[in-house]
This record gives structure tokens, sequence and C-alpha cells, in this order.
């Protein structure tokens, strides 16, 4: 792996890191779909309509080729 620089809230890079850039979008994109669930799962109790449930679908299958993906990339395979 690469050194990186550190990201700030405002996207600017100030330090080294041990985490490539790469490996770091998969972590954030992960991130992202575990709260984008954990929000939907909220909206689900309060909608009939189904689209939340559907949508939870929908990101647990990106969140899982996530962290496939992120598998892949610390493990070398």
């Amino acid at each position: 792996m690469q050194d990186t620089q550190i990201r700030t809230d405002a996207g600017t890079s100030v330090a080294d890191s041990p985490v490539d850039d790469p490996t770091y979008n998969i972590l954030q994109a992960l991130t992202s779909k575990l709260e984008a669930i954990e929000a939907y799962e909220v909206y689900a109790e309060q909608d009939d309509s189904g689209i939340f449930s559907e949508m939870i679908e929908d990101e647990r299958r990106h969140a899982e080729r996530l962290l496939a993906a992120l598998k892949e990339r610390l493990t070398g395979r």
C-alpha cells in the first residue's frame, strides 16, 4: 500500500496516512451505505408503501459488495 494523505472535513490533505485512496474510498462508501440502511430501517417503520424496505435491500446488496471489495483489498485476493 502506498502512503496517502489524511483527509479533513474540507477534503484537504494534512498528513501521511497508512490507508491508500482506493481503500479509503471503499471504507467511506461502506460507511455511507450502513448509515443509509440504519436510516431507512427507521423510515420503514413509519411507511406502508414498501419503498424503504426496497431501498434497504438495495443498500444491503451494495454494502455486501463493498465489504467484499474491502476484504479483497486487505487480503490481496
